[in-house]
């Protein structure tokens, strides 16, 4: 009988000091960064239903060339394509944790204006994250690069440099553009 009283006396003892361990034991809640091999920016002519595909991977990086005067919509998608046979479209995961994401466009293209289209993904806030842009198209013959940012946790989603969001960058991607 002391046996039994002995195990269950060390069993509650045991048991109050595990409940009363520090929040400092338990385990980090870890955010894993997802894989990102490719960024696809998909081109619709204001008016046509046709839609042009620009890819960048490590290996290949698309040139994107855009009419004059030209208003275009232009989605973008983030895929982990590193196997073949099951390729994860992360952009699913970017919306559904809209309130901690935002797409940022820079360009060096003179007079190419990049703005959330009207039926852009919209956060919590009622700012939009840039999932779909309007590109209007300089009426001159332009080039330049535009350079797009996923930020993971922007401290704001408001500014007009890379640096004015804060967070951290997932994937920052560049295209050659031309405005012919």
């Amino acid at each position: 009988m002391n046996i039994l009283k002995n195990l269950i006396l060390g069993a509650g003892v045991t048991l109050l000091f595990s409940a009363c361990g520090s929040d400092d034991d338990l385990p980090e809640v870890i955010n894993e960064e997802e894989t990102i091999t490719t960024v696809k920016l998909n081109f619709t002519e204001a008016g046509s239903s046709e839609t042009k595909t620009v890819v960048w991977t490590e290996n290949k990086i698309d040139a994107i060339t855009l009419k004059a005067d030209t208003n275009y919509q232009v989605s973008i998608q983030f895929l982990d394509e590193s196997d073949p046979n099951a390729v994860n479209n992360i952009t699913e995961e970017v919306i559904a944790e809209k309130d901690e994401h935002l797409v940022y466009f820079n360009s060096t293209v003179k007079g190419l204006s990049i703005k959330s289209a009207a039926n852009d993904v919209i956060d919590s806030n009622g700012v939009a994250i840039n999932i779909i842009t309007t590109w209007q198209s300089p009426v001159t013959i332009e080039s330049g690069i535009v350079t797009a940012f996923l930020i993971h946790e922007p401290l704001t989603k408001v500014g007009t440099e890379r640096n004015d969001f804060g967070g951290e960058t997932d994937i920052e991607v560049s295209f050659d553009v031309k405005v012919e």
